[in-house]
């Protein structure tokens, strides 16, 4: 699914994150992309930086007016997937200061989690009521309804990205990946699910959202249902590797508690009915996944092409 824009610049913050990275990656080809990362190291081609204090309202409103942003697109600790092995910290307010600042005159985007769901029921729509009581599920929840209330034209995207790294072998997928080519033990949760999806898929569905300037609640993730240890099995199969060796690290003895530690799986249809669209299988993303692997897309988005930024 392709998204066609009109002439806009869009402003990611957090392009430190696999999200965050994958959207500037696959838009900057054809768009003006600017890109606010944590880590100064972070270059990606053809995204712009910029250098600006994303903490601070004073920083946040220059950065606004200097970049000539039409669109935010906030990649915070919410953006990324809870298979991702580091926990952040969700106790802040920066997605609520960018949401603020932007008000009425600009479209914000936040990227949000799909852990705010949890089980026993599968396949969660936008109001679902079974919500992980975890401190973490509970911050995001509050920050999303913050951001909706300080900013019109905002848009929430609950979802579980994958995808290289801008970090290059630091990151979870790539960790997985070379375990995999190594035969060494991994431990995968066998339990808690979700409905992954490429980060790259992810901006093909996101664009034609964002050149429509969609605000509200929406779902945008894999048709397929599956847990860290599945995905690793259809990982090393998409690769021609051998299955994982794995130490599975939890047994269900009861319903599984804590953040991102159940069933996280989302239902699409809310999308889905808005575009006409289907989602992706599994098996289509990493194939994506592979190809990118083989046309240099991973080389140039882990960190490799740091002095091809344009400063904004």
């Amino acid at each position: 699914m392709q998204g066609a824009f009109s002439v806009k610049t869009f402003l990611i913050v957090g392009v430190e994150t696999v999200v965050g990275a994958n959207l500037a990656a696959s838009w900057s080809e054809h768009e003006r992309v600017i890109g606010l990362s944590a880590d100064s190291s972070i270059g990606l081609p053809g995204c712009e930086r910029a250098n600006f204090d994303r903490n601070s309202a004073d920083g946040i409103r220059q950065c606004l007016l200097q970049t000539r942003a039409t669109h935010v697109i906030f990649c915070g600790a919410a953006a990324r997937s809870t298979w991702e092995s580091a926990a952040p910290s969700f106790a802040n307010t920066d997605a609520e200061r960018w949401a603020a600042a932007a008000q009425a005159e600009l479209h914000f985007t936040m990227i949000s989690s799909d852990a705010v769901f949890t089980g026993p029921w599968m396949f969660h729509d936008e109001n679902c009521a079974t919500l992980c009581p975890s401190a973490e599920a509970t911050e995001i929840r509050h920050i999303e309804t913050r951001v909706r209330e300080v900013c019109a034209k905002s848009l929430i995207v609950r979802t579980n990205a994958f995808g290289w790294s801008p970090s290059g072998k630091h990151g979870w997928l790539e960790s997985v990946l070379s375990a995999l080519e190594n035969n060494r033990a991994l431990e995968l949760d066998p339990i808690c699910h979700a409905t992954p999806i490429l980060a790259s898929d992810l901006a093909d569905y996101l664009a034609p959202a964002l050149e429509d300037e969609l605000t509200g609640v929406f779902h945008i993730a894999g048709a397929e249902r599956v847990s860290p240890y599945q995905f690793a099995k259809q990982l090393a199969s998409a690769f021609e590797l051998g299955a994982p060796a794995s130490r599975t690290i939890r047994e269900l003895a009861a319903r599984p508690t804590g953040f991102g530690r159940g069933e996280a799986s989302l239902q699409t249809r809310r999308f889905r009915a808005e575009y006409d669209c289907a989602m992706p299988m599994l098996s289509e993303g990493l194939a994506r996944l592979v190809e990118q692997h083989r046309s240099g897309g991973r080389d140039r988005l882990c960190g490799q092409t740091a002095r091809q930024g344009r400063a904004a």
